[in-house]
């Protein structure tokens, strides 16, 4: 008979063998242990390794800032580029011409011996369909009674636009005026499409301006009202003239136009690809769609071999915004054009121009007789 108190026996299972005690062999673990559907438990102490966690965290952040900041870094670095129609001049001769008023509704007196009237193309709030339909004209003129063709004539914009946009005419842009009156010269003073915030880079106002071809609409405008309105005016001088912006705009309408006398510019803007150069050109294409174009077509360095009329430039040495016109006046004397530089040592960007630069080129006027 069995002894109920015998230990039981186990087989061998031999070494690495799960099995009972009687020799599990060395490293063995012991019998098999059923966990059931779920398996066994987790060890004790477990849980999640925050300090790898937040480690991970961190370096993926990193990586994510680092290829963010490089991304962007070569966005900035590569801005669009210019078509090769960019360098074709303007087409100016399909957009129509607004119905032309009479003169005389509105004229008044701004100063002994000198004389303004406005003339209105339709509404004034700067966006027009099609290009040009509104707006205003201001024409001065000496006092006094003037036979057909006596006077010469200045055609000149508002100034101070970012040279995106357009501009309208203000109490600002009188005291540019008023020395050509004086001096008997007829000064037809015009607005260009398409007004913004000075300063600013809006949307509206740069596809507006962009349509009415830079403002050549509405110098052309000027030119045919000054031909068909103003018969005191000689149409064989007539000249395109503004400051700063707006003597980028008299450049770029001699560039285009044929008619004119001449072209007096005052710290102008020449090259507009310095103006708004790679990092600042990519910076406002996305609110200002096809920018790169328009900062080459609009530039009077674009189109410098079409300037054919004799022409009058002034700028401050130390006007640091007027940077290019030397090197502009340079190219043009070694291309053989008809160029009067005058260059004072001081004075800023727009004294200079008032005291000396405006006097300065009524002289030239008066002298550059076609």
């Amino acid at each position: 008979m069995s002894n109920p108190f015998q230990q039981p026996q186990y087989p061998n299972y031999g070494p690495g063998n799960y099995g009972g005690p009687a020799n599990y062999g060395q490293g063995n673990l012991g019998p098999p242990v059923n966990y059931g559907a779920y398996g066994p438990p987790p060890p004790k102490n477990s849980g999640p390794n925050w300090v790898l966690i937040i480690l991970g965290i961190l370096g993926g952040g990193g990586i994510l800032f680092a290829a963010a900041c490089c991304g962007g870094i070569f966005w900035l670095a590569s801005p669009p580029k210019a078509s090769v129609q960019a360098s074709q001049p303007f087409e100016v001769v399909t957009v129509p011409l607004p119905a032309f008023p009479d003169r005389g509704l509105n004229r008044h007196t701004m100063e002994a011996g000198v004389t303004r009237e406005e003339v209105s193309f339709g509404a004034r709030d700067g966006f027009y369909s099609p290009p040009g339909h509104g707006g205003i004209l201001w024409i001065y003129l000496p006092e006094g009674q003037h036979p057909p063709g006596s006077l010469p004539c200045v055609l000149i914009c508002g100034a101070g636009s970012t040279l995106v946009q357009g501009m309208s005419l203000g109490d600002s842009d009188v005291p540019e005026h008023l020395p050509y009156a004086r001096a008997g010269i007829a000064v037809v003073a015009y607005e260009l499409d398409g007004p913004g915030e000075r300063g600013g880079m809006e949307t509206r106002p740069y596809e507006t301006f962009k349509q009415s071809r830079a403002g050549l609409v509405n110098a052309r405008n000027a030119l045919e009202y000054t031909l068909a309105k103003i018969p005191e005016v000689n149409p064989s001088r007539i000249y395109s003239a503004g400051h700063s912006s707006a003597g980028t705009m008299a450049l770029l309408f001699a560039e285009h136009e044929p008619r004119l006398a001449g072209c007096l510019a005052y710290a102008p803007c020449c090259d507009m690809q310095r103006q708004y150069p790679g990092m600042r050109l990519r910076v406002h294409s996305g609110a200002l769609p096809g920018l790169a174009d328009f900062v080459v077509q609009s530039s009077p360095r674009t189109h410098e071999s079409r300037l054919n009329c004799p022409l009058f430039l002034f700028y401050a040495q130390d006007d640091y915004g007027a940077a290019d016109l030397p090197d502009f006046a340079d190219r043009l004397k070694q291309q053989g054009k008809d160029v009067t530089f005058v260059v004072v040592p001081a004075g800023g960007h727009y004294d200079s121009m008032i005291r000396e630069g405006v006097p300065k080129g009524i002289e030239w006027i008066k002298t550059n007789k076609p």
